[in-house]
């Protein structure tokens, strides 16, 4: 850690830590305590201290999905977050994985993965705002209509889905929710995978979907413009908000 928030970046001369396009630094991607949870919020605390000790100009966060939807998973939100180095919450909403959309029956599980997604969110938020820090959404989405993971399948779903979660953001942060933005998963860009549901091999293209995952799953490619349509409308919206 110490020499990577030291480490000059060789084209601007900036060290990490002076780094202003650098928002924040985050402990893990979805760290679980399992059956250890106390140890977990050691590390937490003892972690983010120690990285506030080098970096006392960046914000500092867990990475944490949240209470989840699993009681197995060993994450307690608030203590997870309690640390005064812990600067910001996070939360992930995975509706397909935890079991509560199926694709290929969308039409029956939509509308009720919309509404536990709702009220995920709101339960965090309810939490963080007794903390007194804001939260951030960090990761959401689902597949491609009927989870079919070629690049030219269509987006209806997702692009409802997508909208929904935007609209359920930006209604909330208008209304004075300590909510400062959220991330859809993944941007793919010009990528494609070498086939659907390939498993990623060197030399592939990156595609938003980690190596261990079937490419193609979530990501999100520059030809969906419906997409991308409601991505800048919404963008537009909280920048606005923002000024």
């Amino acid at each position: 850690m110490r020499l990577l928030i030291q480490r000059h970046n060789s084209y601007t001369g900036l060290s990490y830590k002076e780094d202003p396009t650098i928002m924040a630094w985050e402990l893990a991607n979805e760290p679980r305590g399992i059956i250890r949870p106390s140890a977990m919020q050691k590390w937490i605390a003892e972690t983010a201290r120690f990285i506030k000790s080098l970096d006392p100009h960046h914000l500092v966060t867990v990475g944490s999905e949240g209470r989840t939807s699993s009681r197995f998973a060993g994450n307690v939100f608030r203590k997870d977050h309690a640390s005064p180095h812990i600067d910001y919450t996070t939360i992930h909403i995975w509706v397909q994985n935890w079991g509560w959309y199926d694709p290929q029956h969308a039409e029956k599980t939509f509308e009720k993965a919309c509404r536990k997604a709702k009220r995920y969110l709101k339960k965090h938020l309810r939490w963080s705002s007794r903390m007194g820090k804001p939260l951030v959404l960090e990761e959401f989405g689902i597949s491609r209509d009927l989870d079919d993971h070629s690049p030219e399948a269509p987006t209806t779903y997702r692009d409802q889905y997508y909208k929904f979660m935007f609209d359920e953001i930006y209604r909330r942060a208008v209304s004075g929710a300590p909510v400062a933005g959220c991330n859809f998963w993944a941007w793919a860009g010009q990528g494609r995978p070498r086939e659907p549901r390939a498993i990623w091999q060197p030399g592939d293209d990156f595609t938003g979907d980690p190596p261990h995952e079937h490419q193609g799953w979530y990501s999100v490619y520059d030809h969906d413009h419906s997409t991308l349509e409601i991505i800048r409308a919404y963008a537009k919206k909280m920048n606005e908000l923002g000024e």
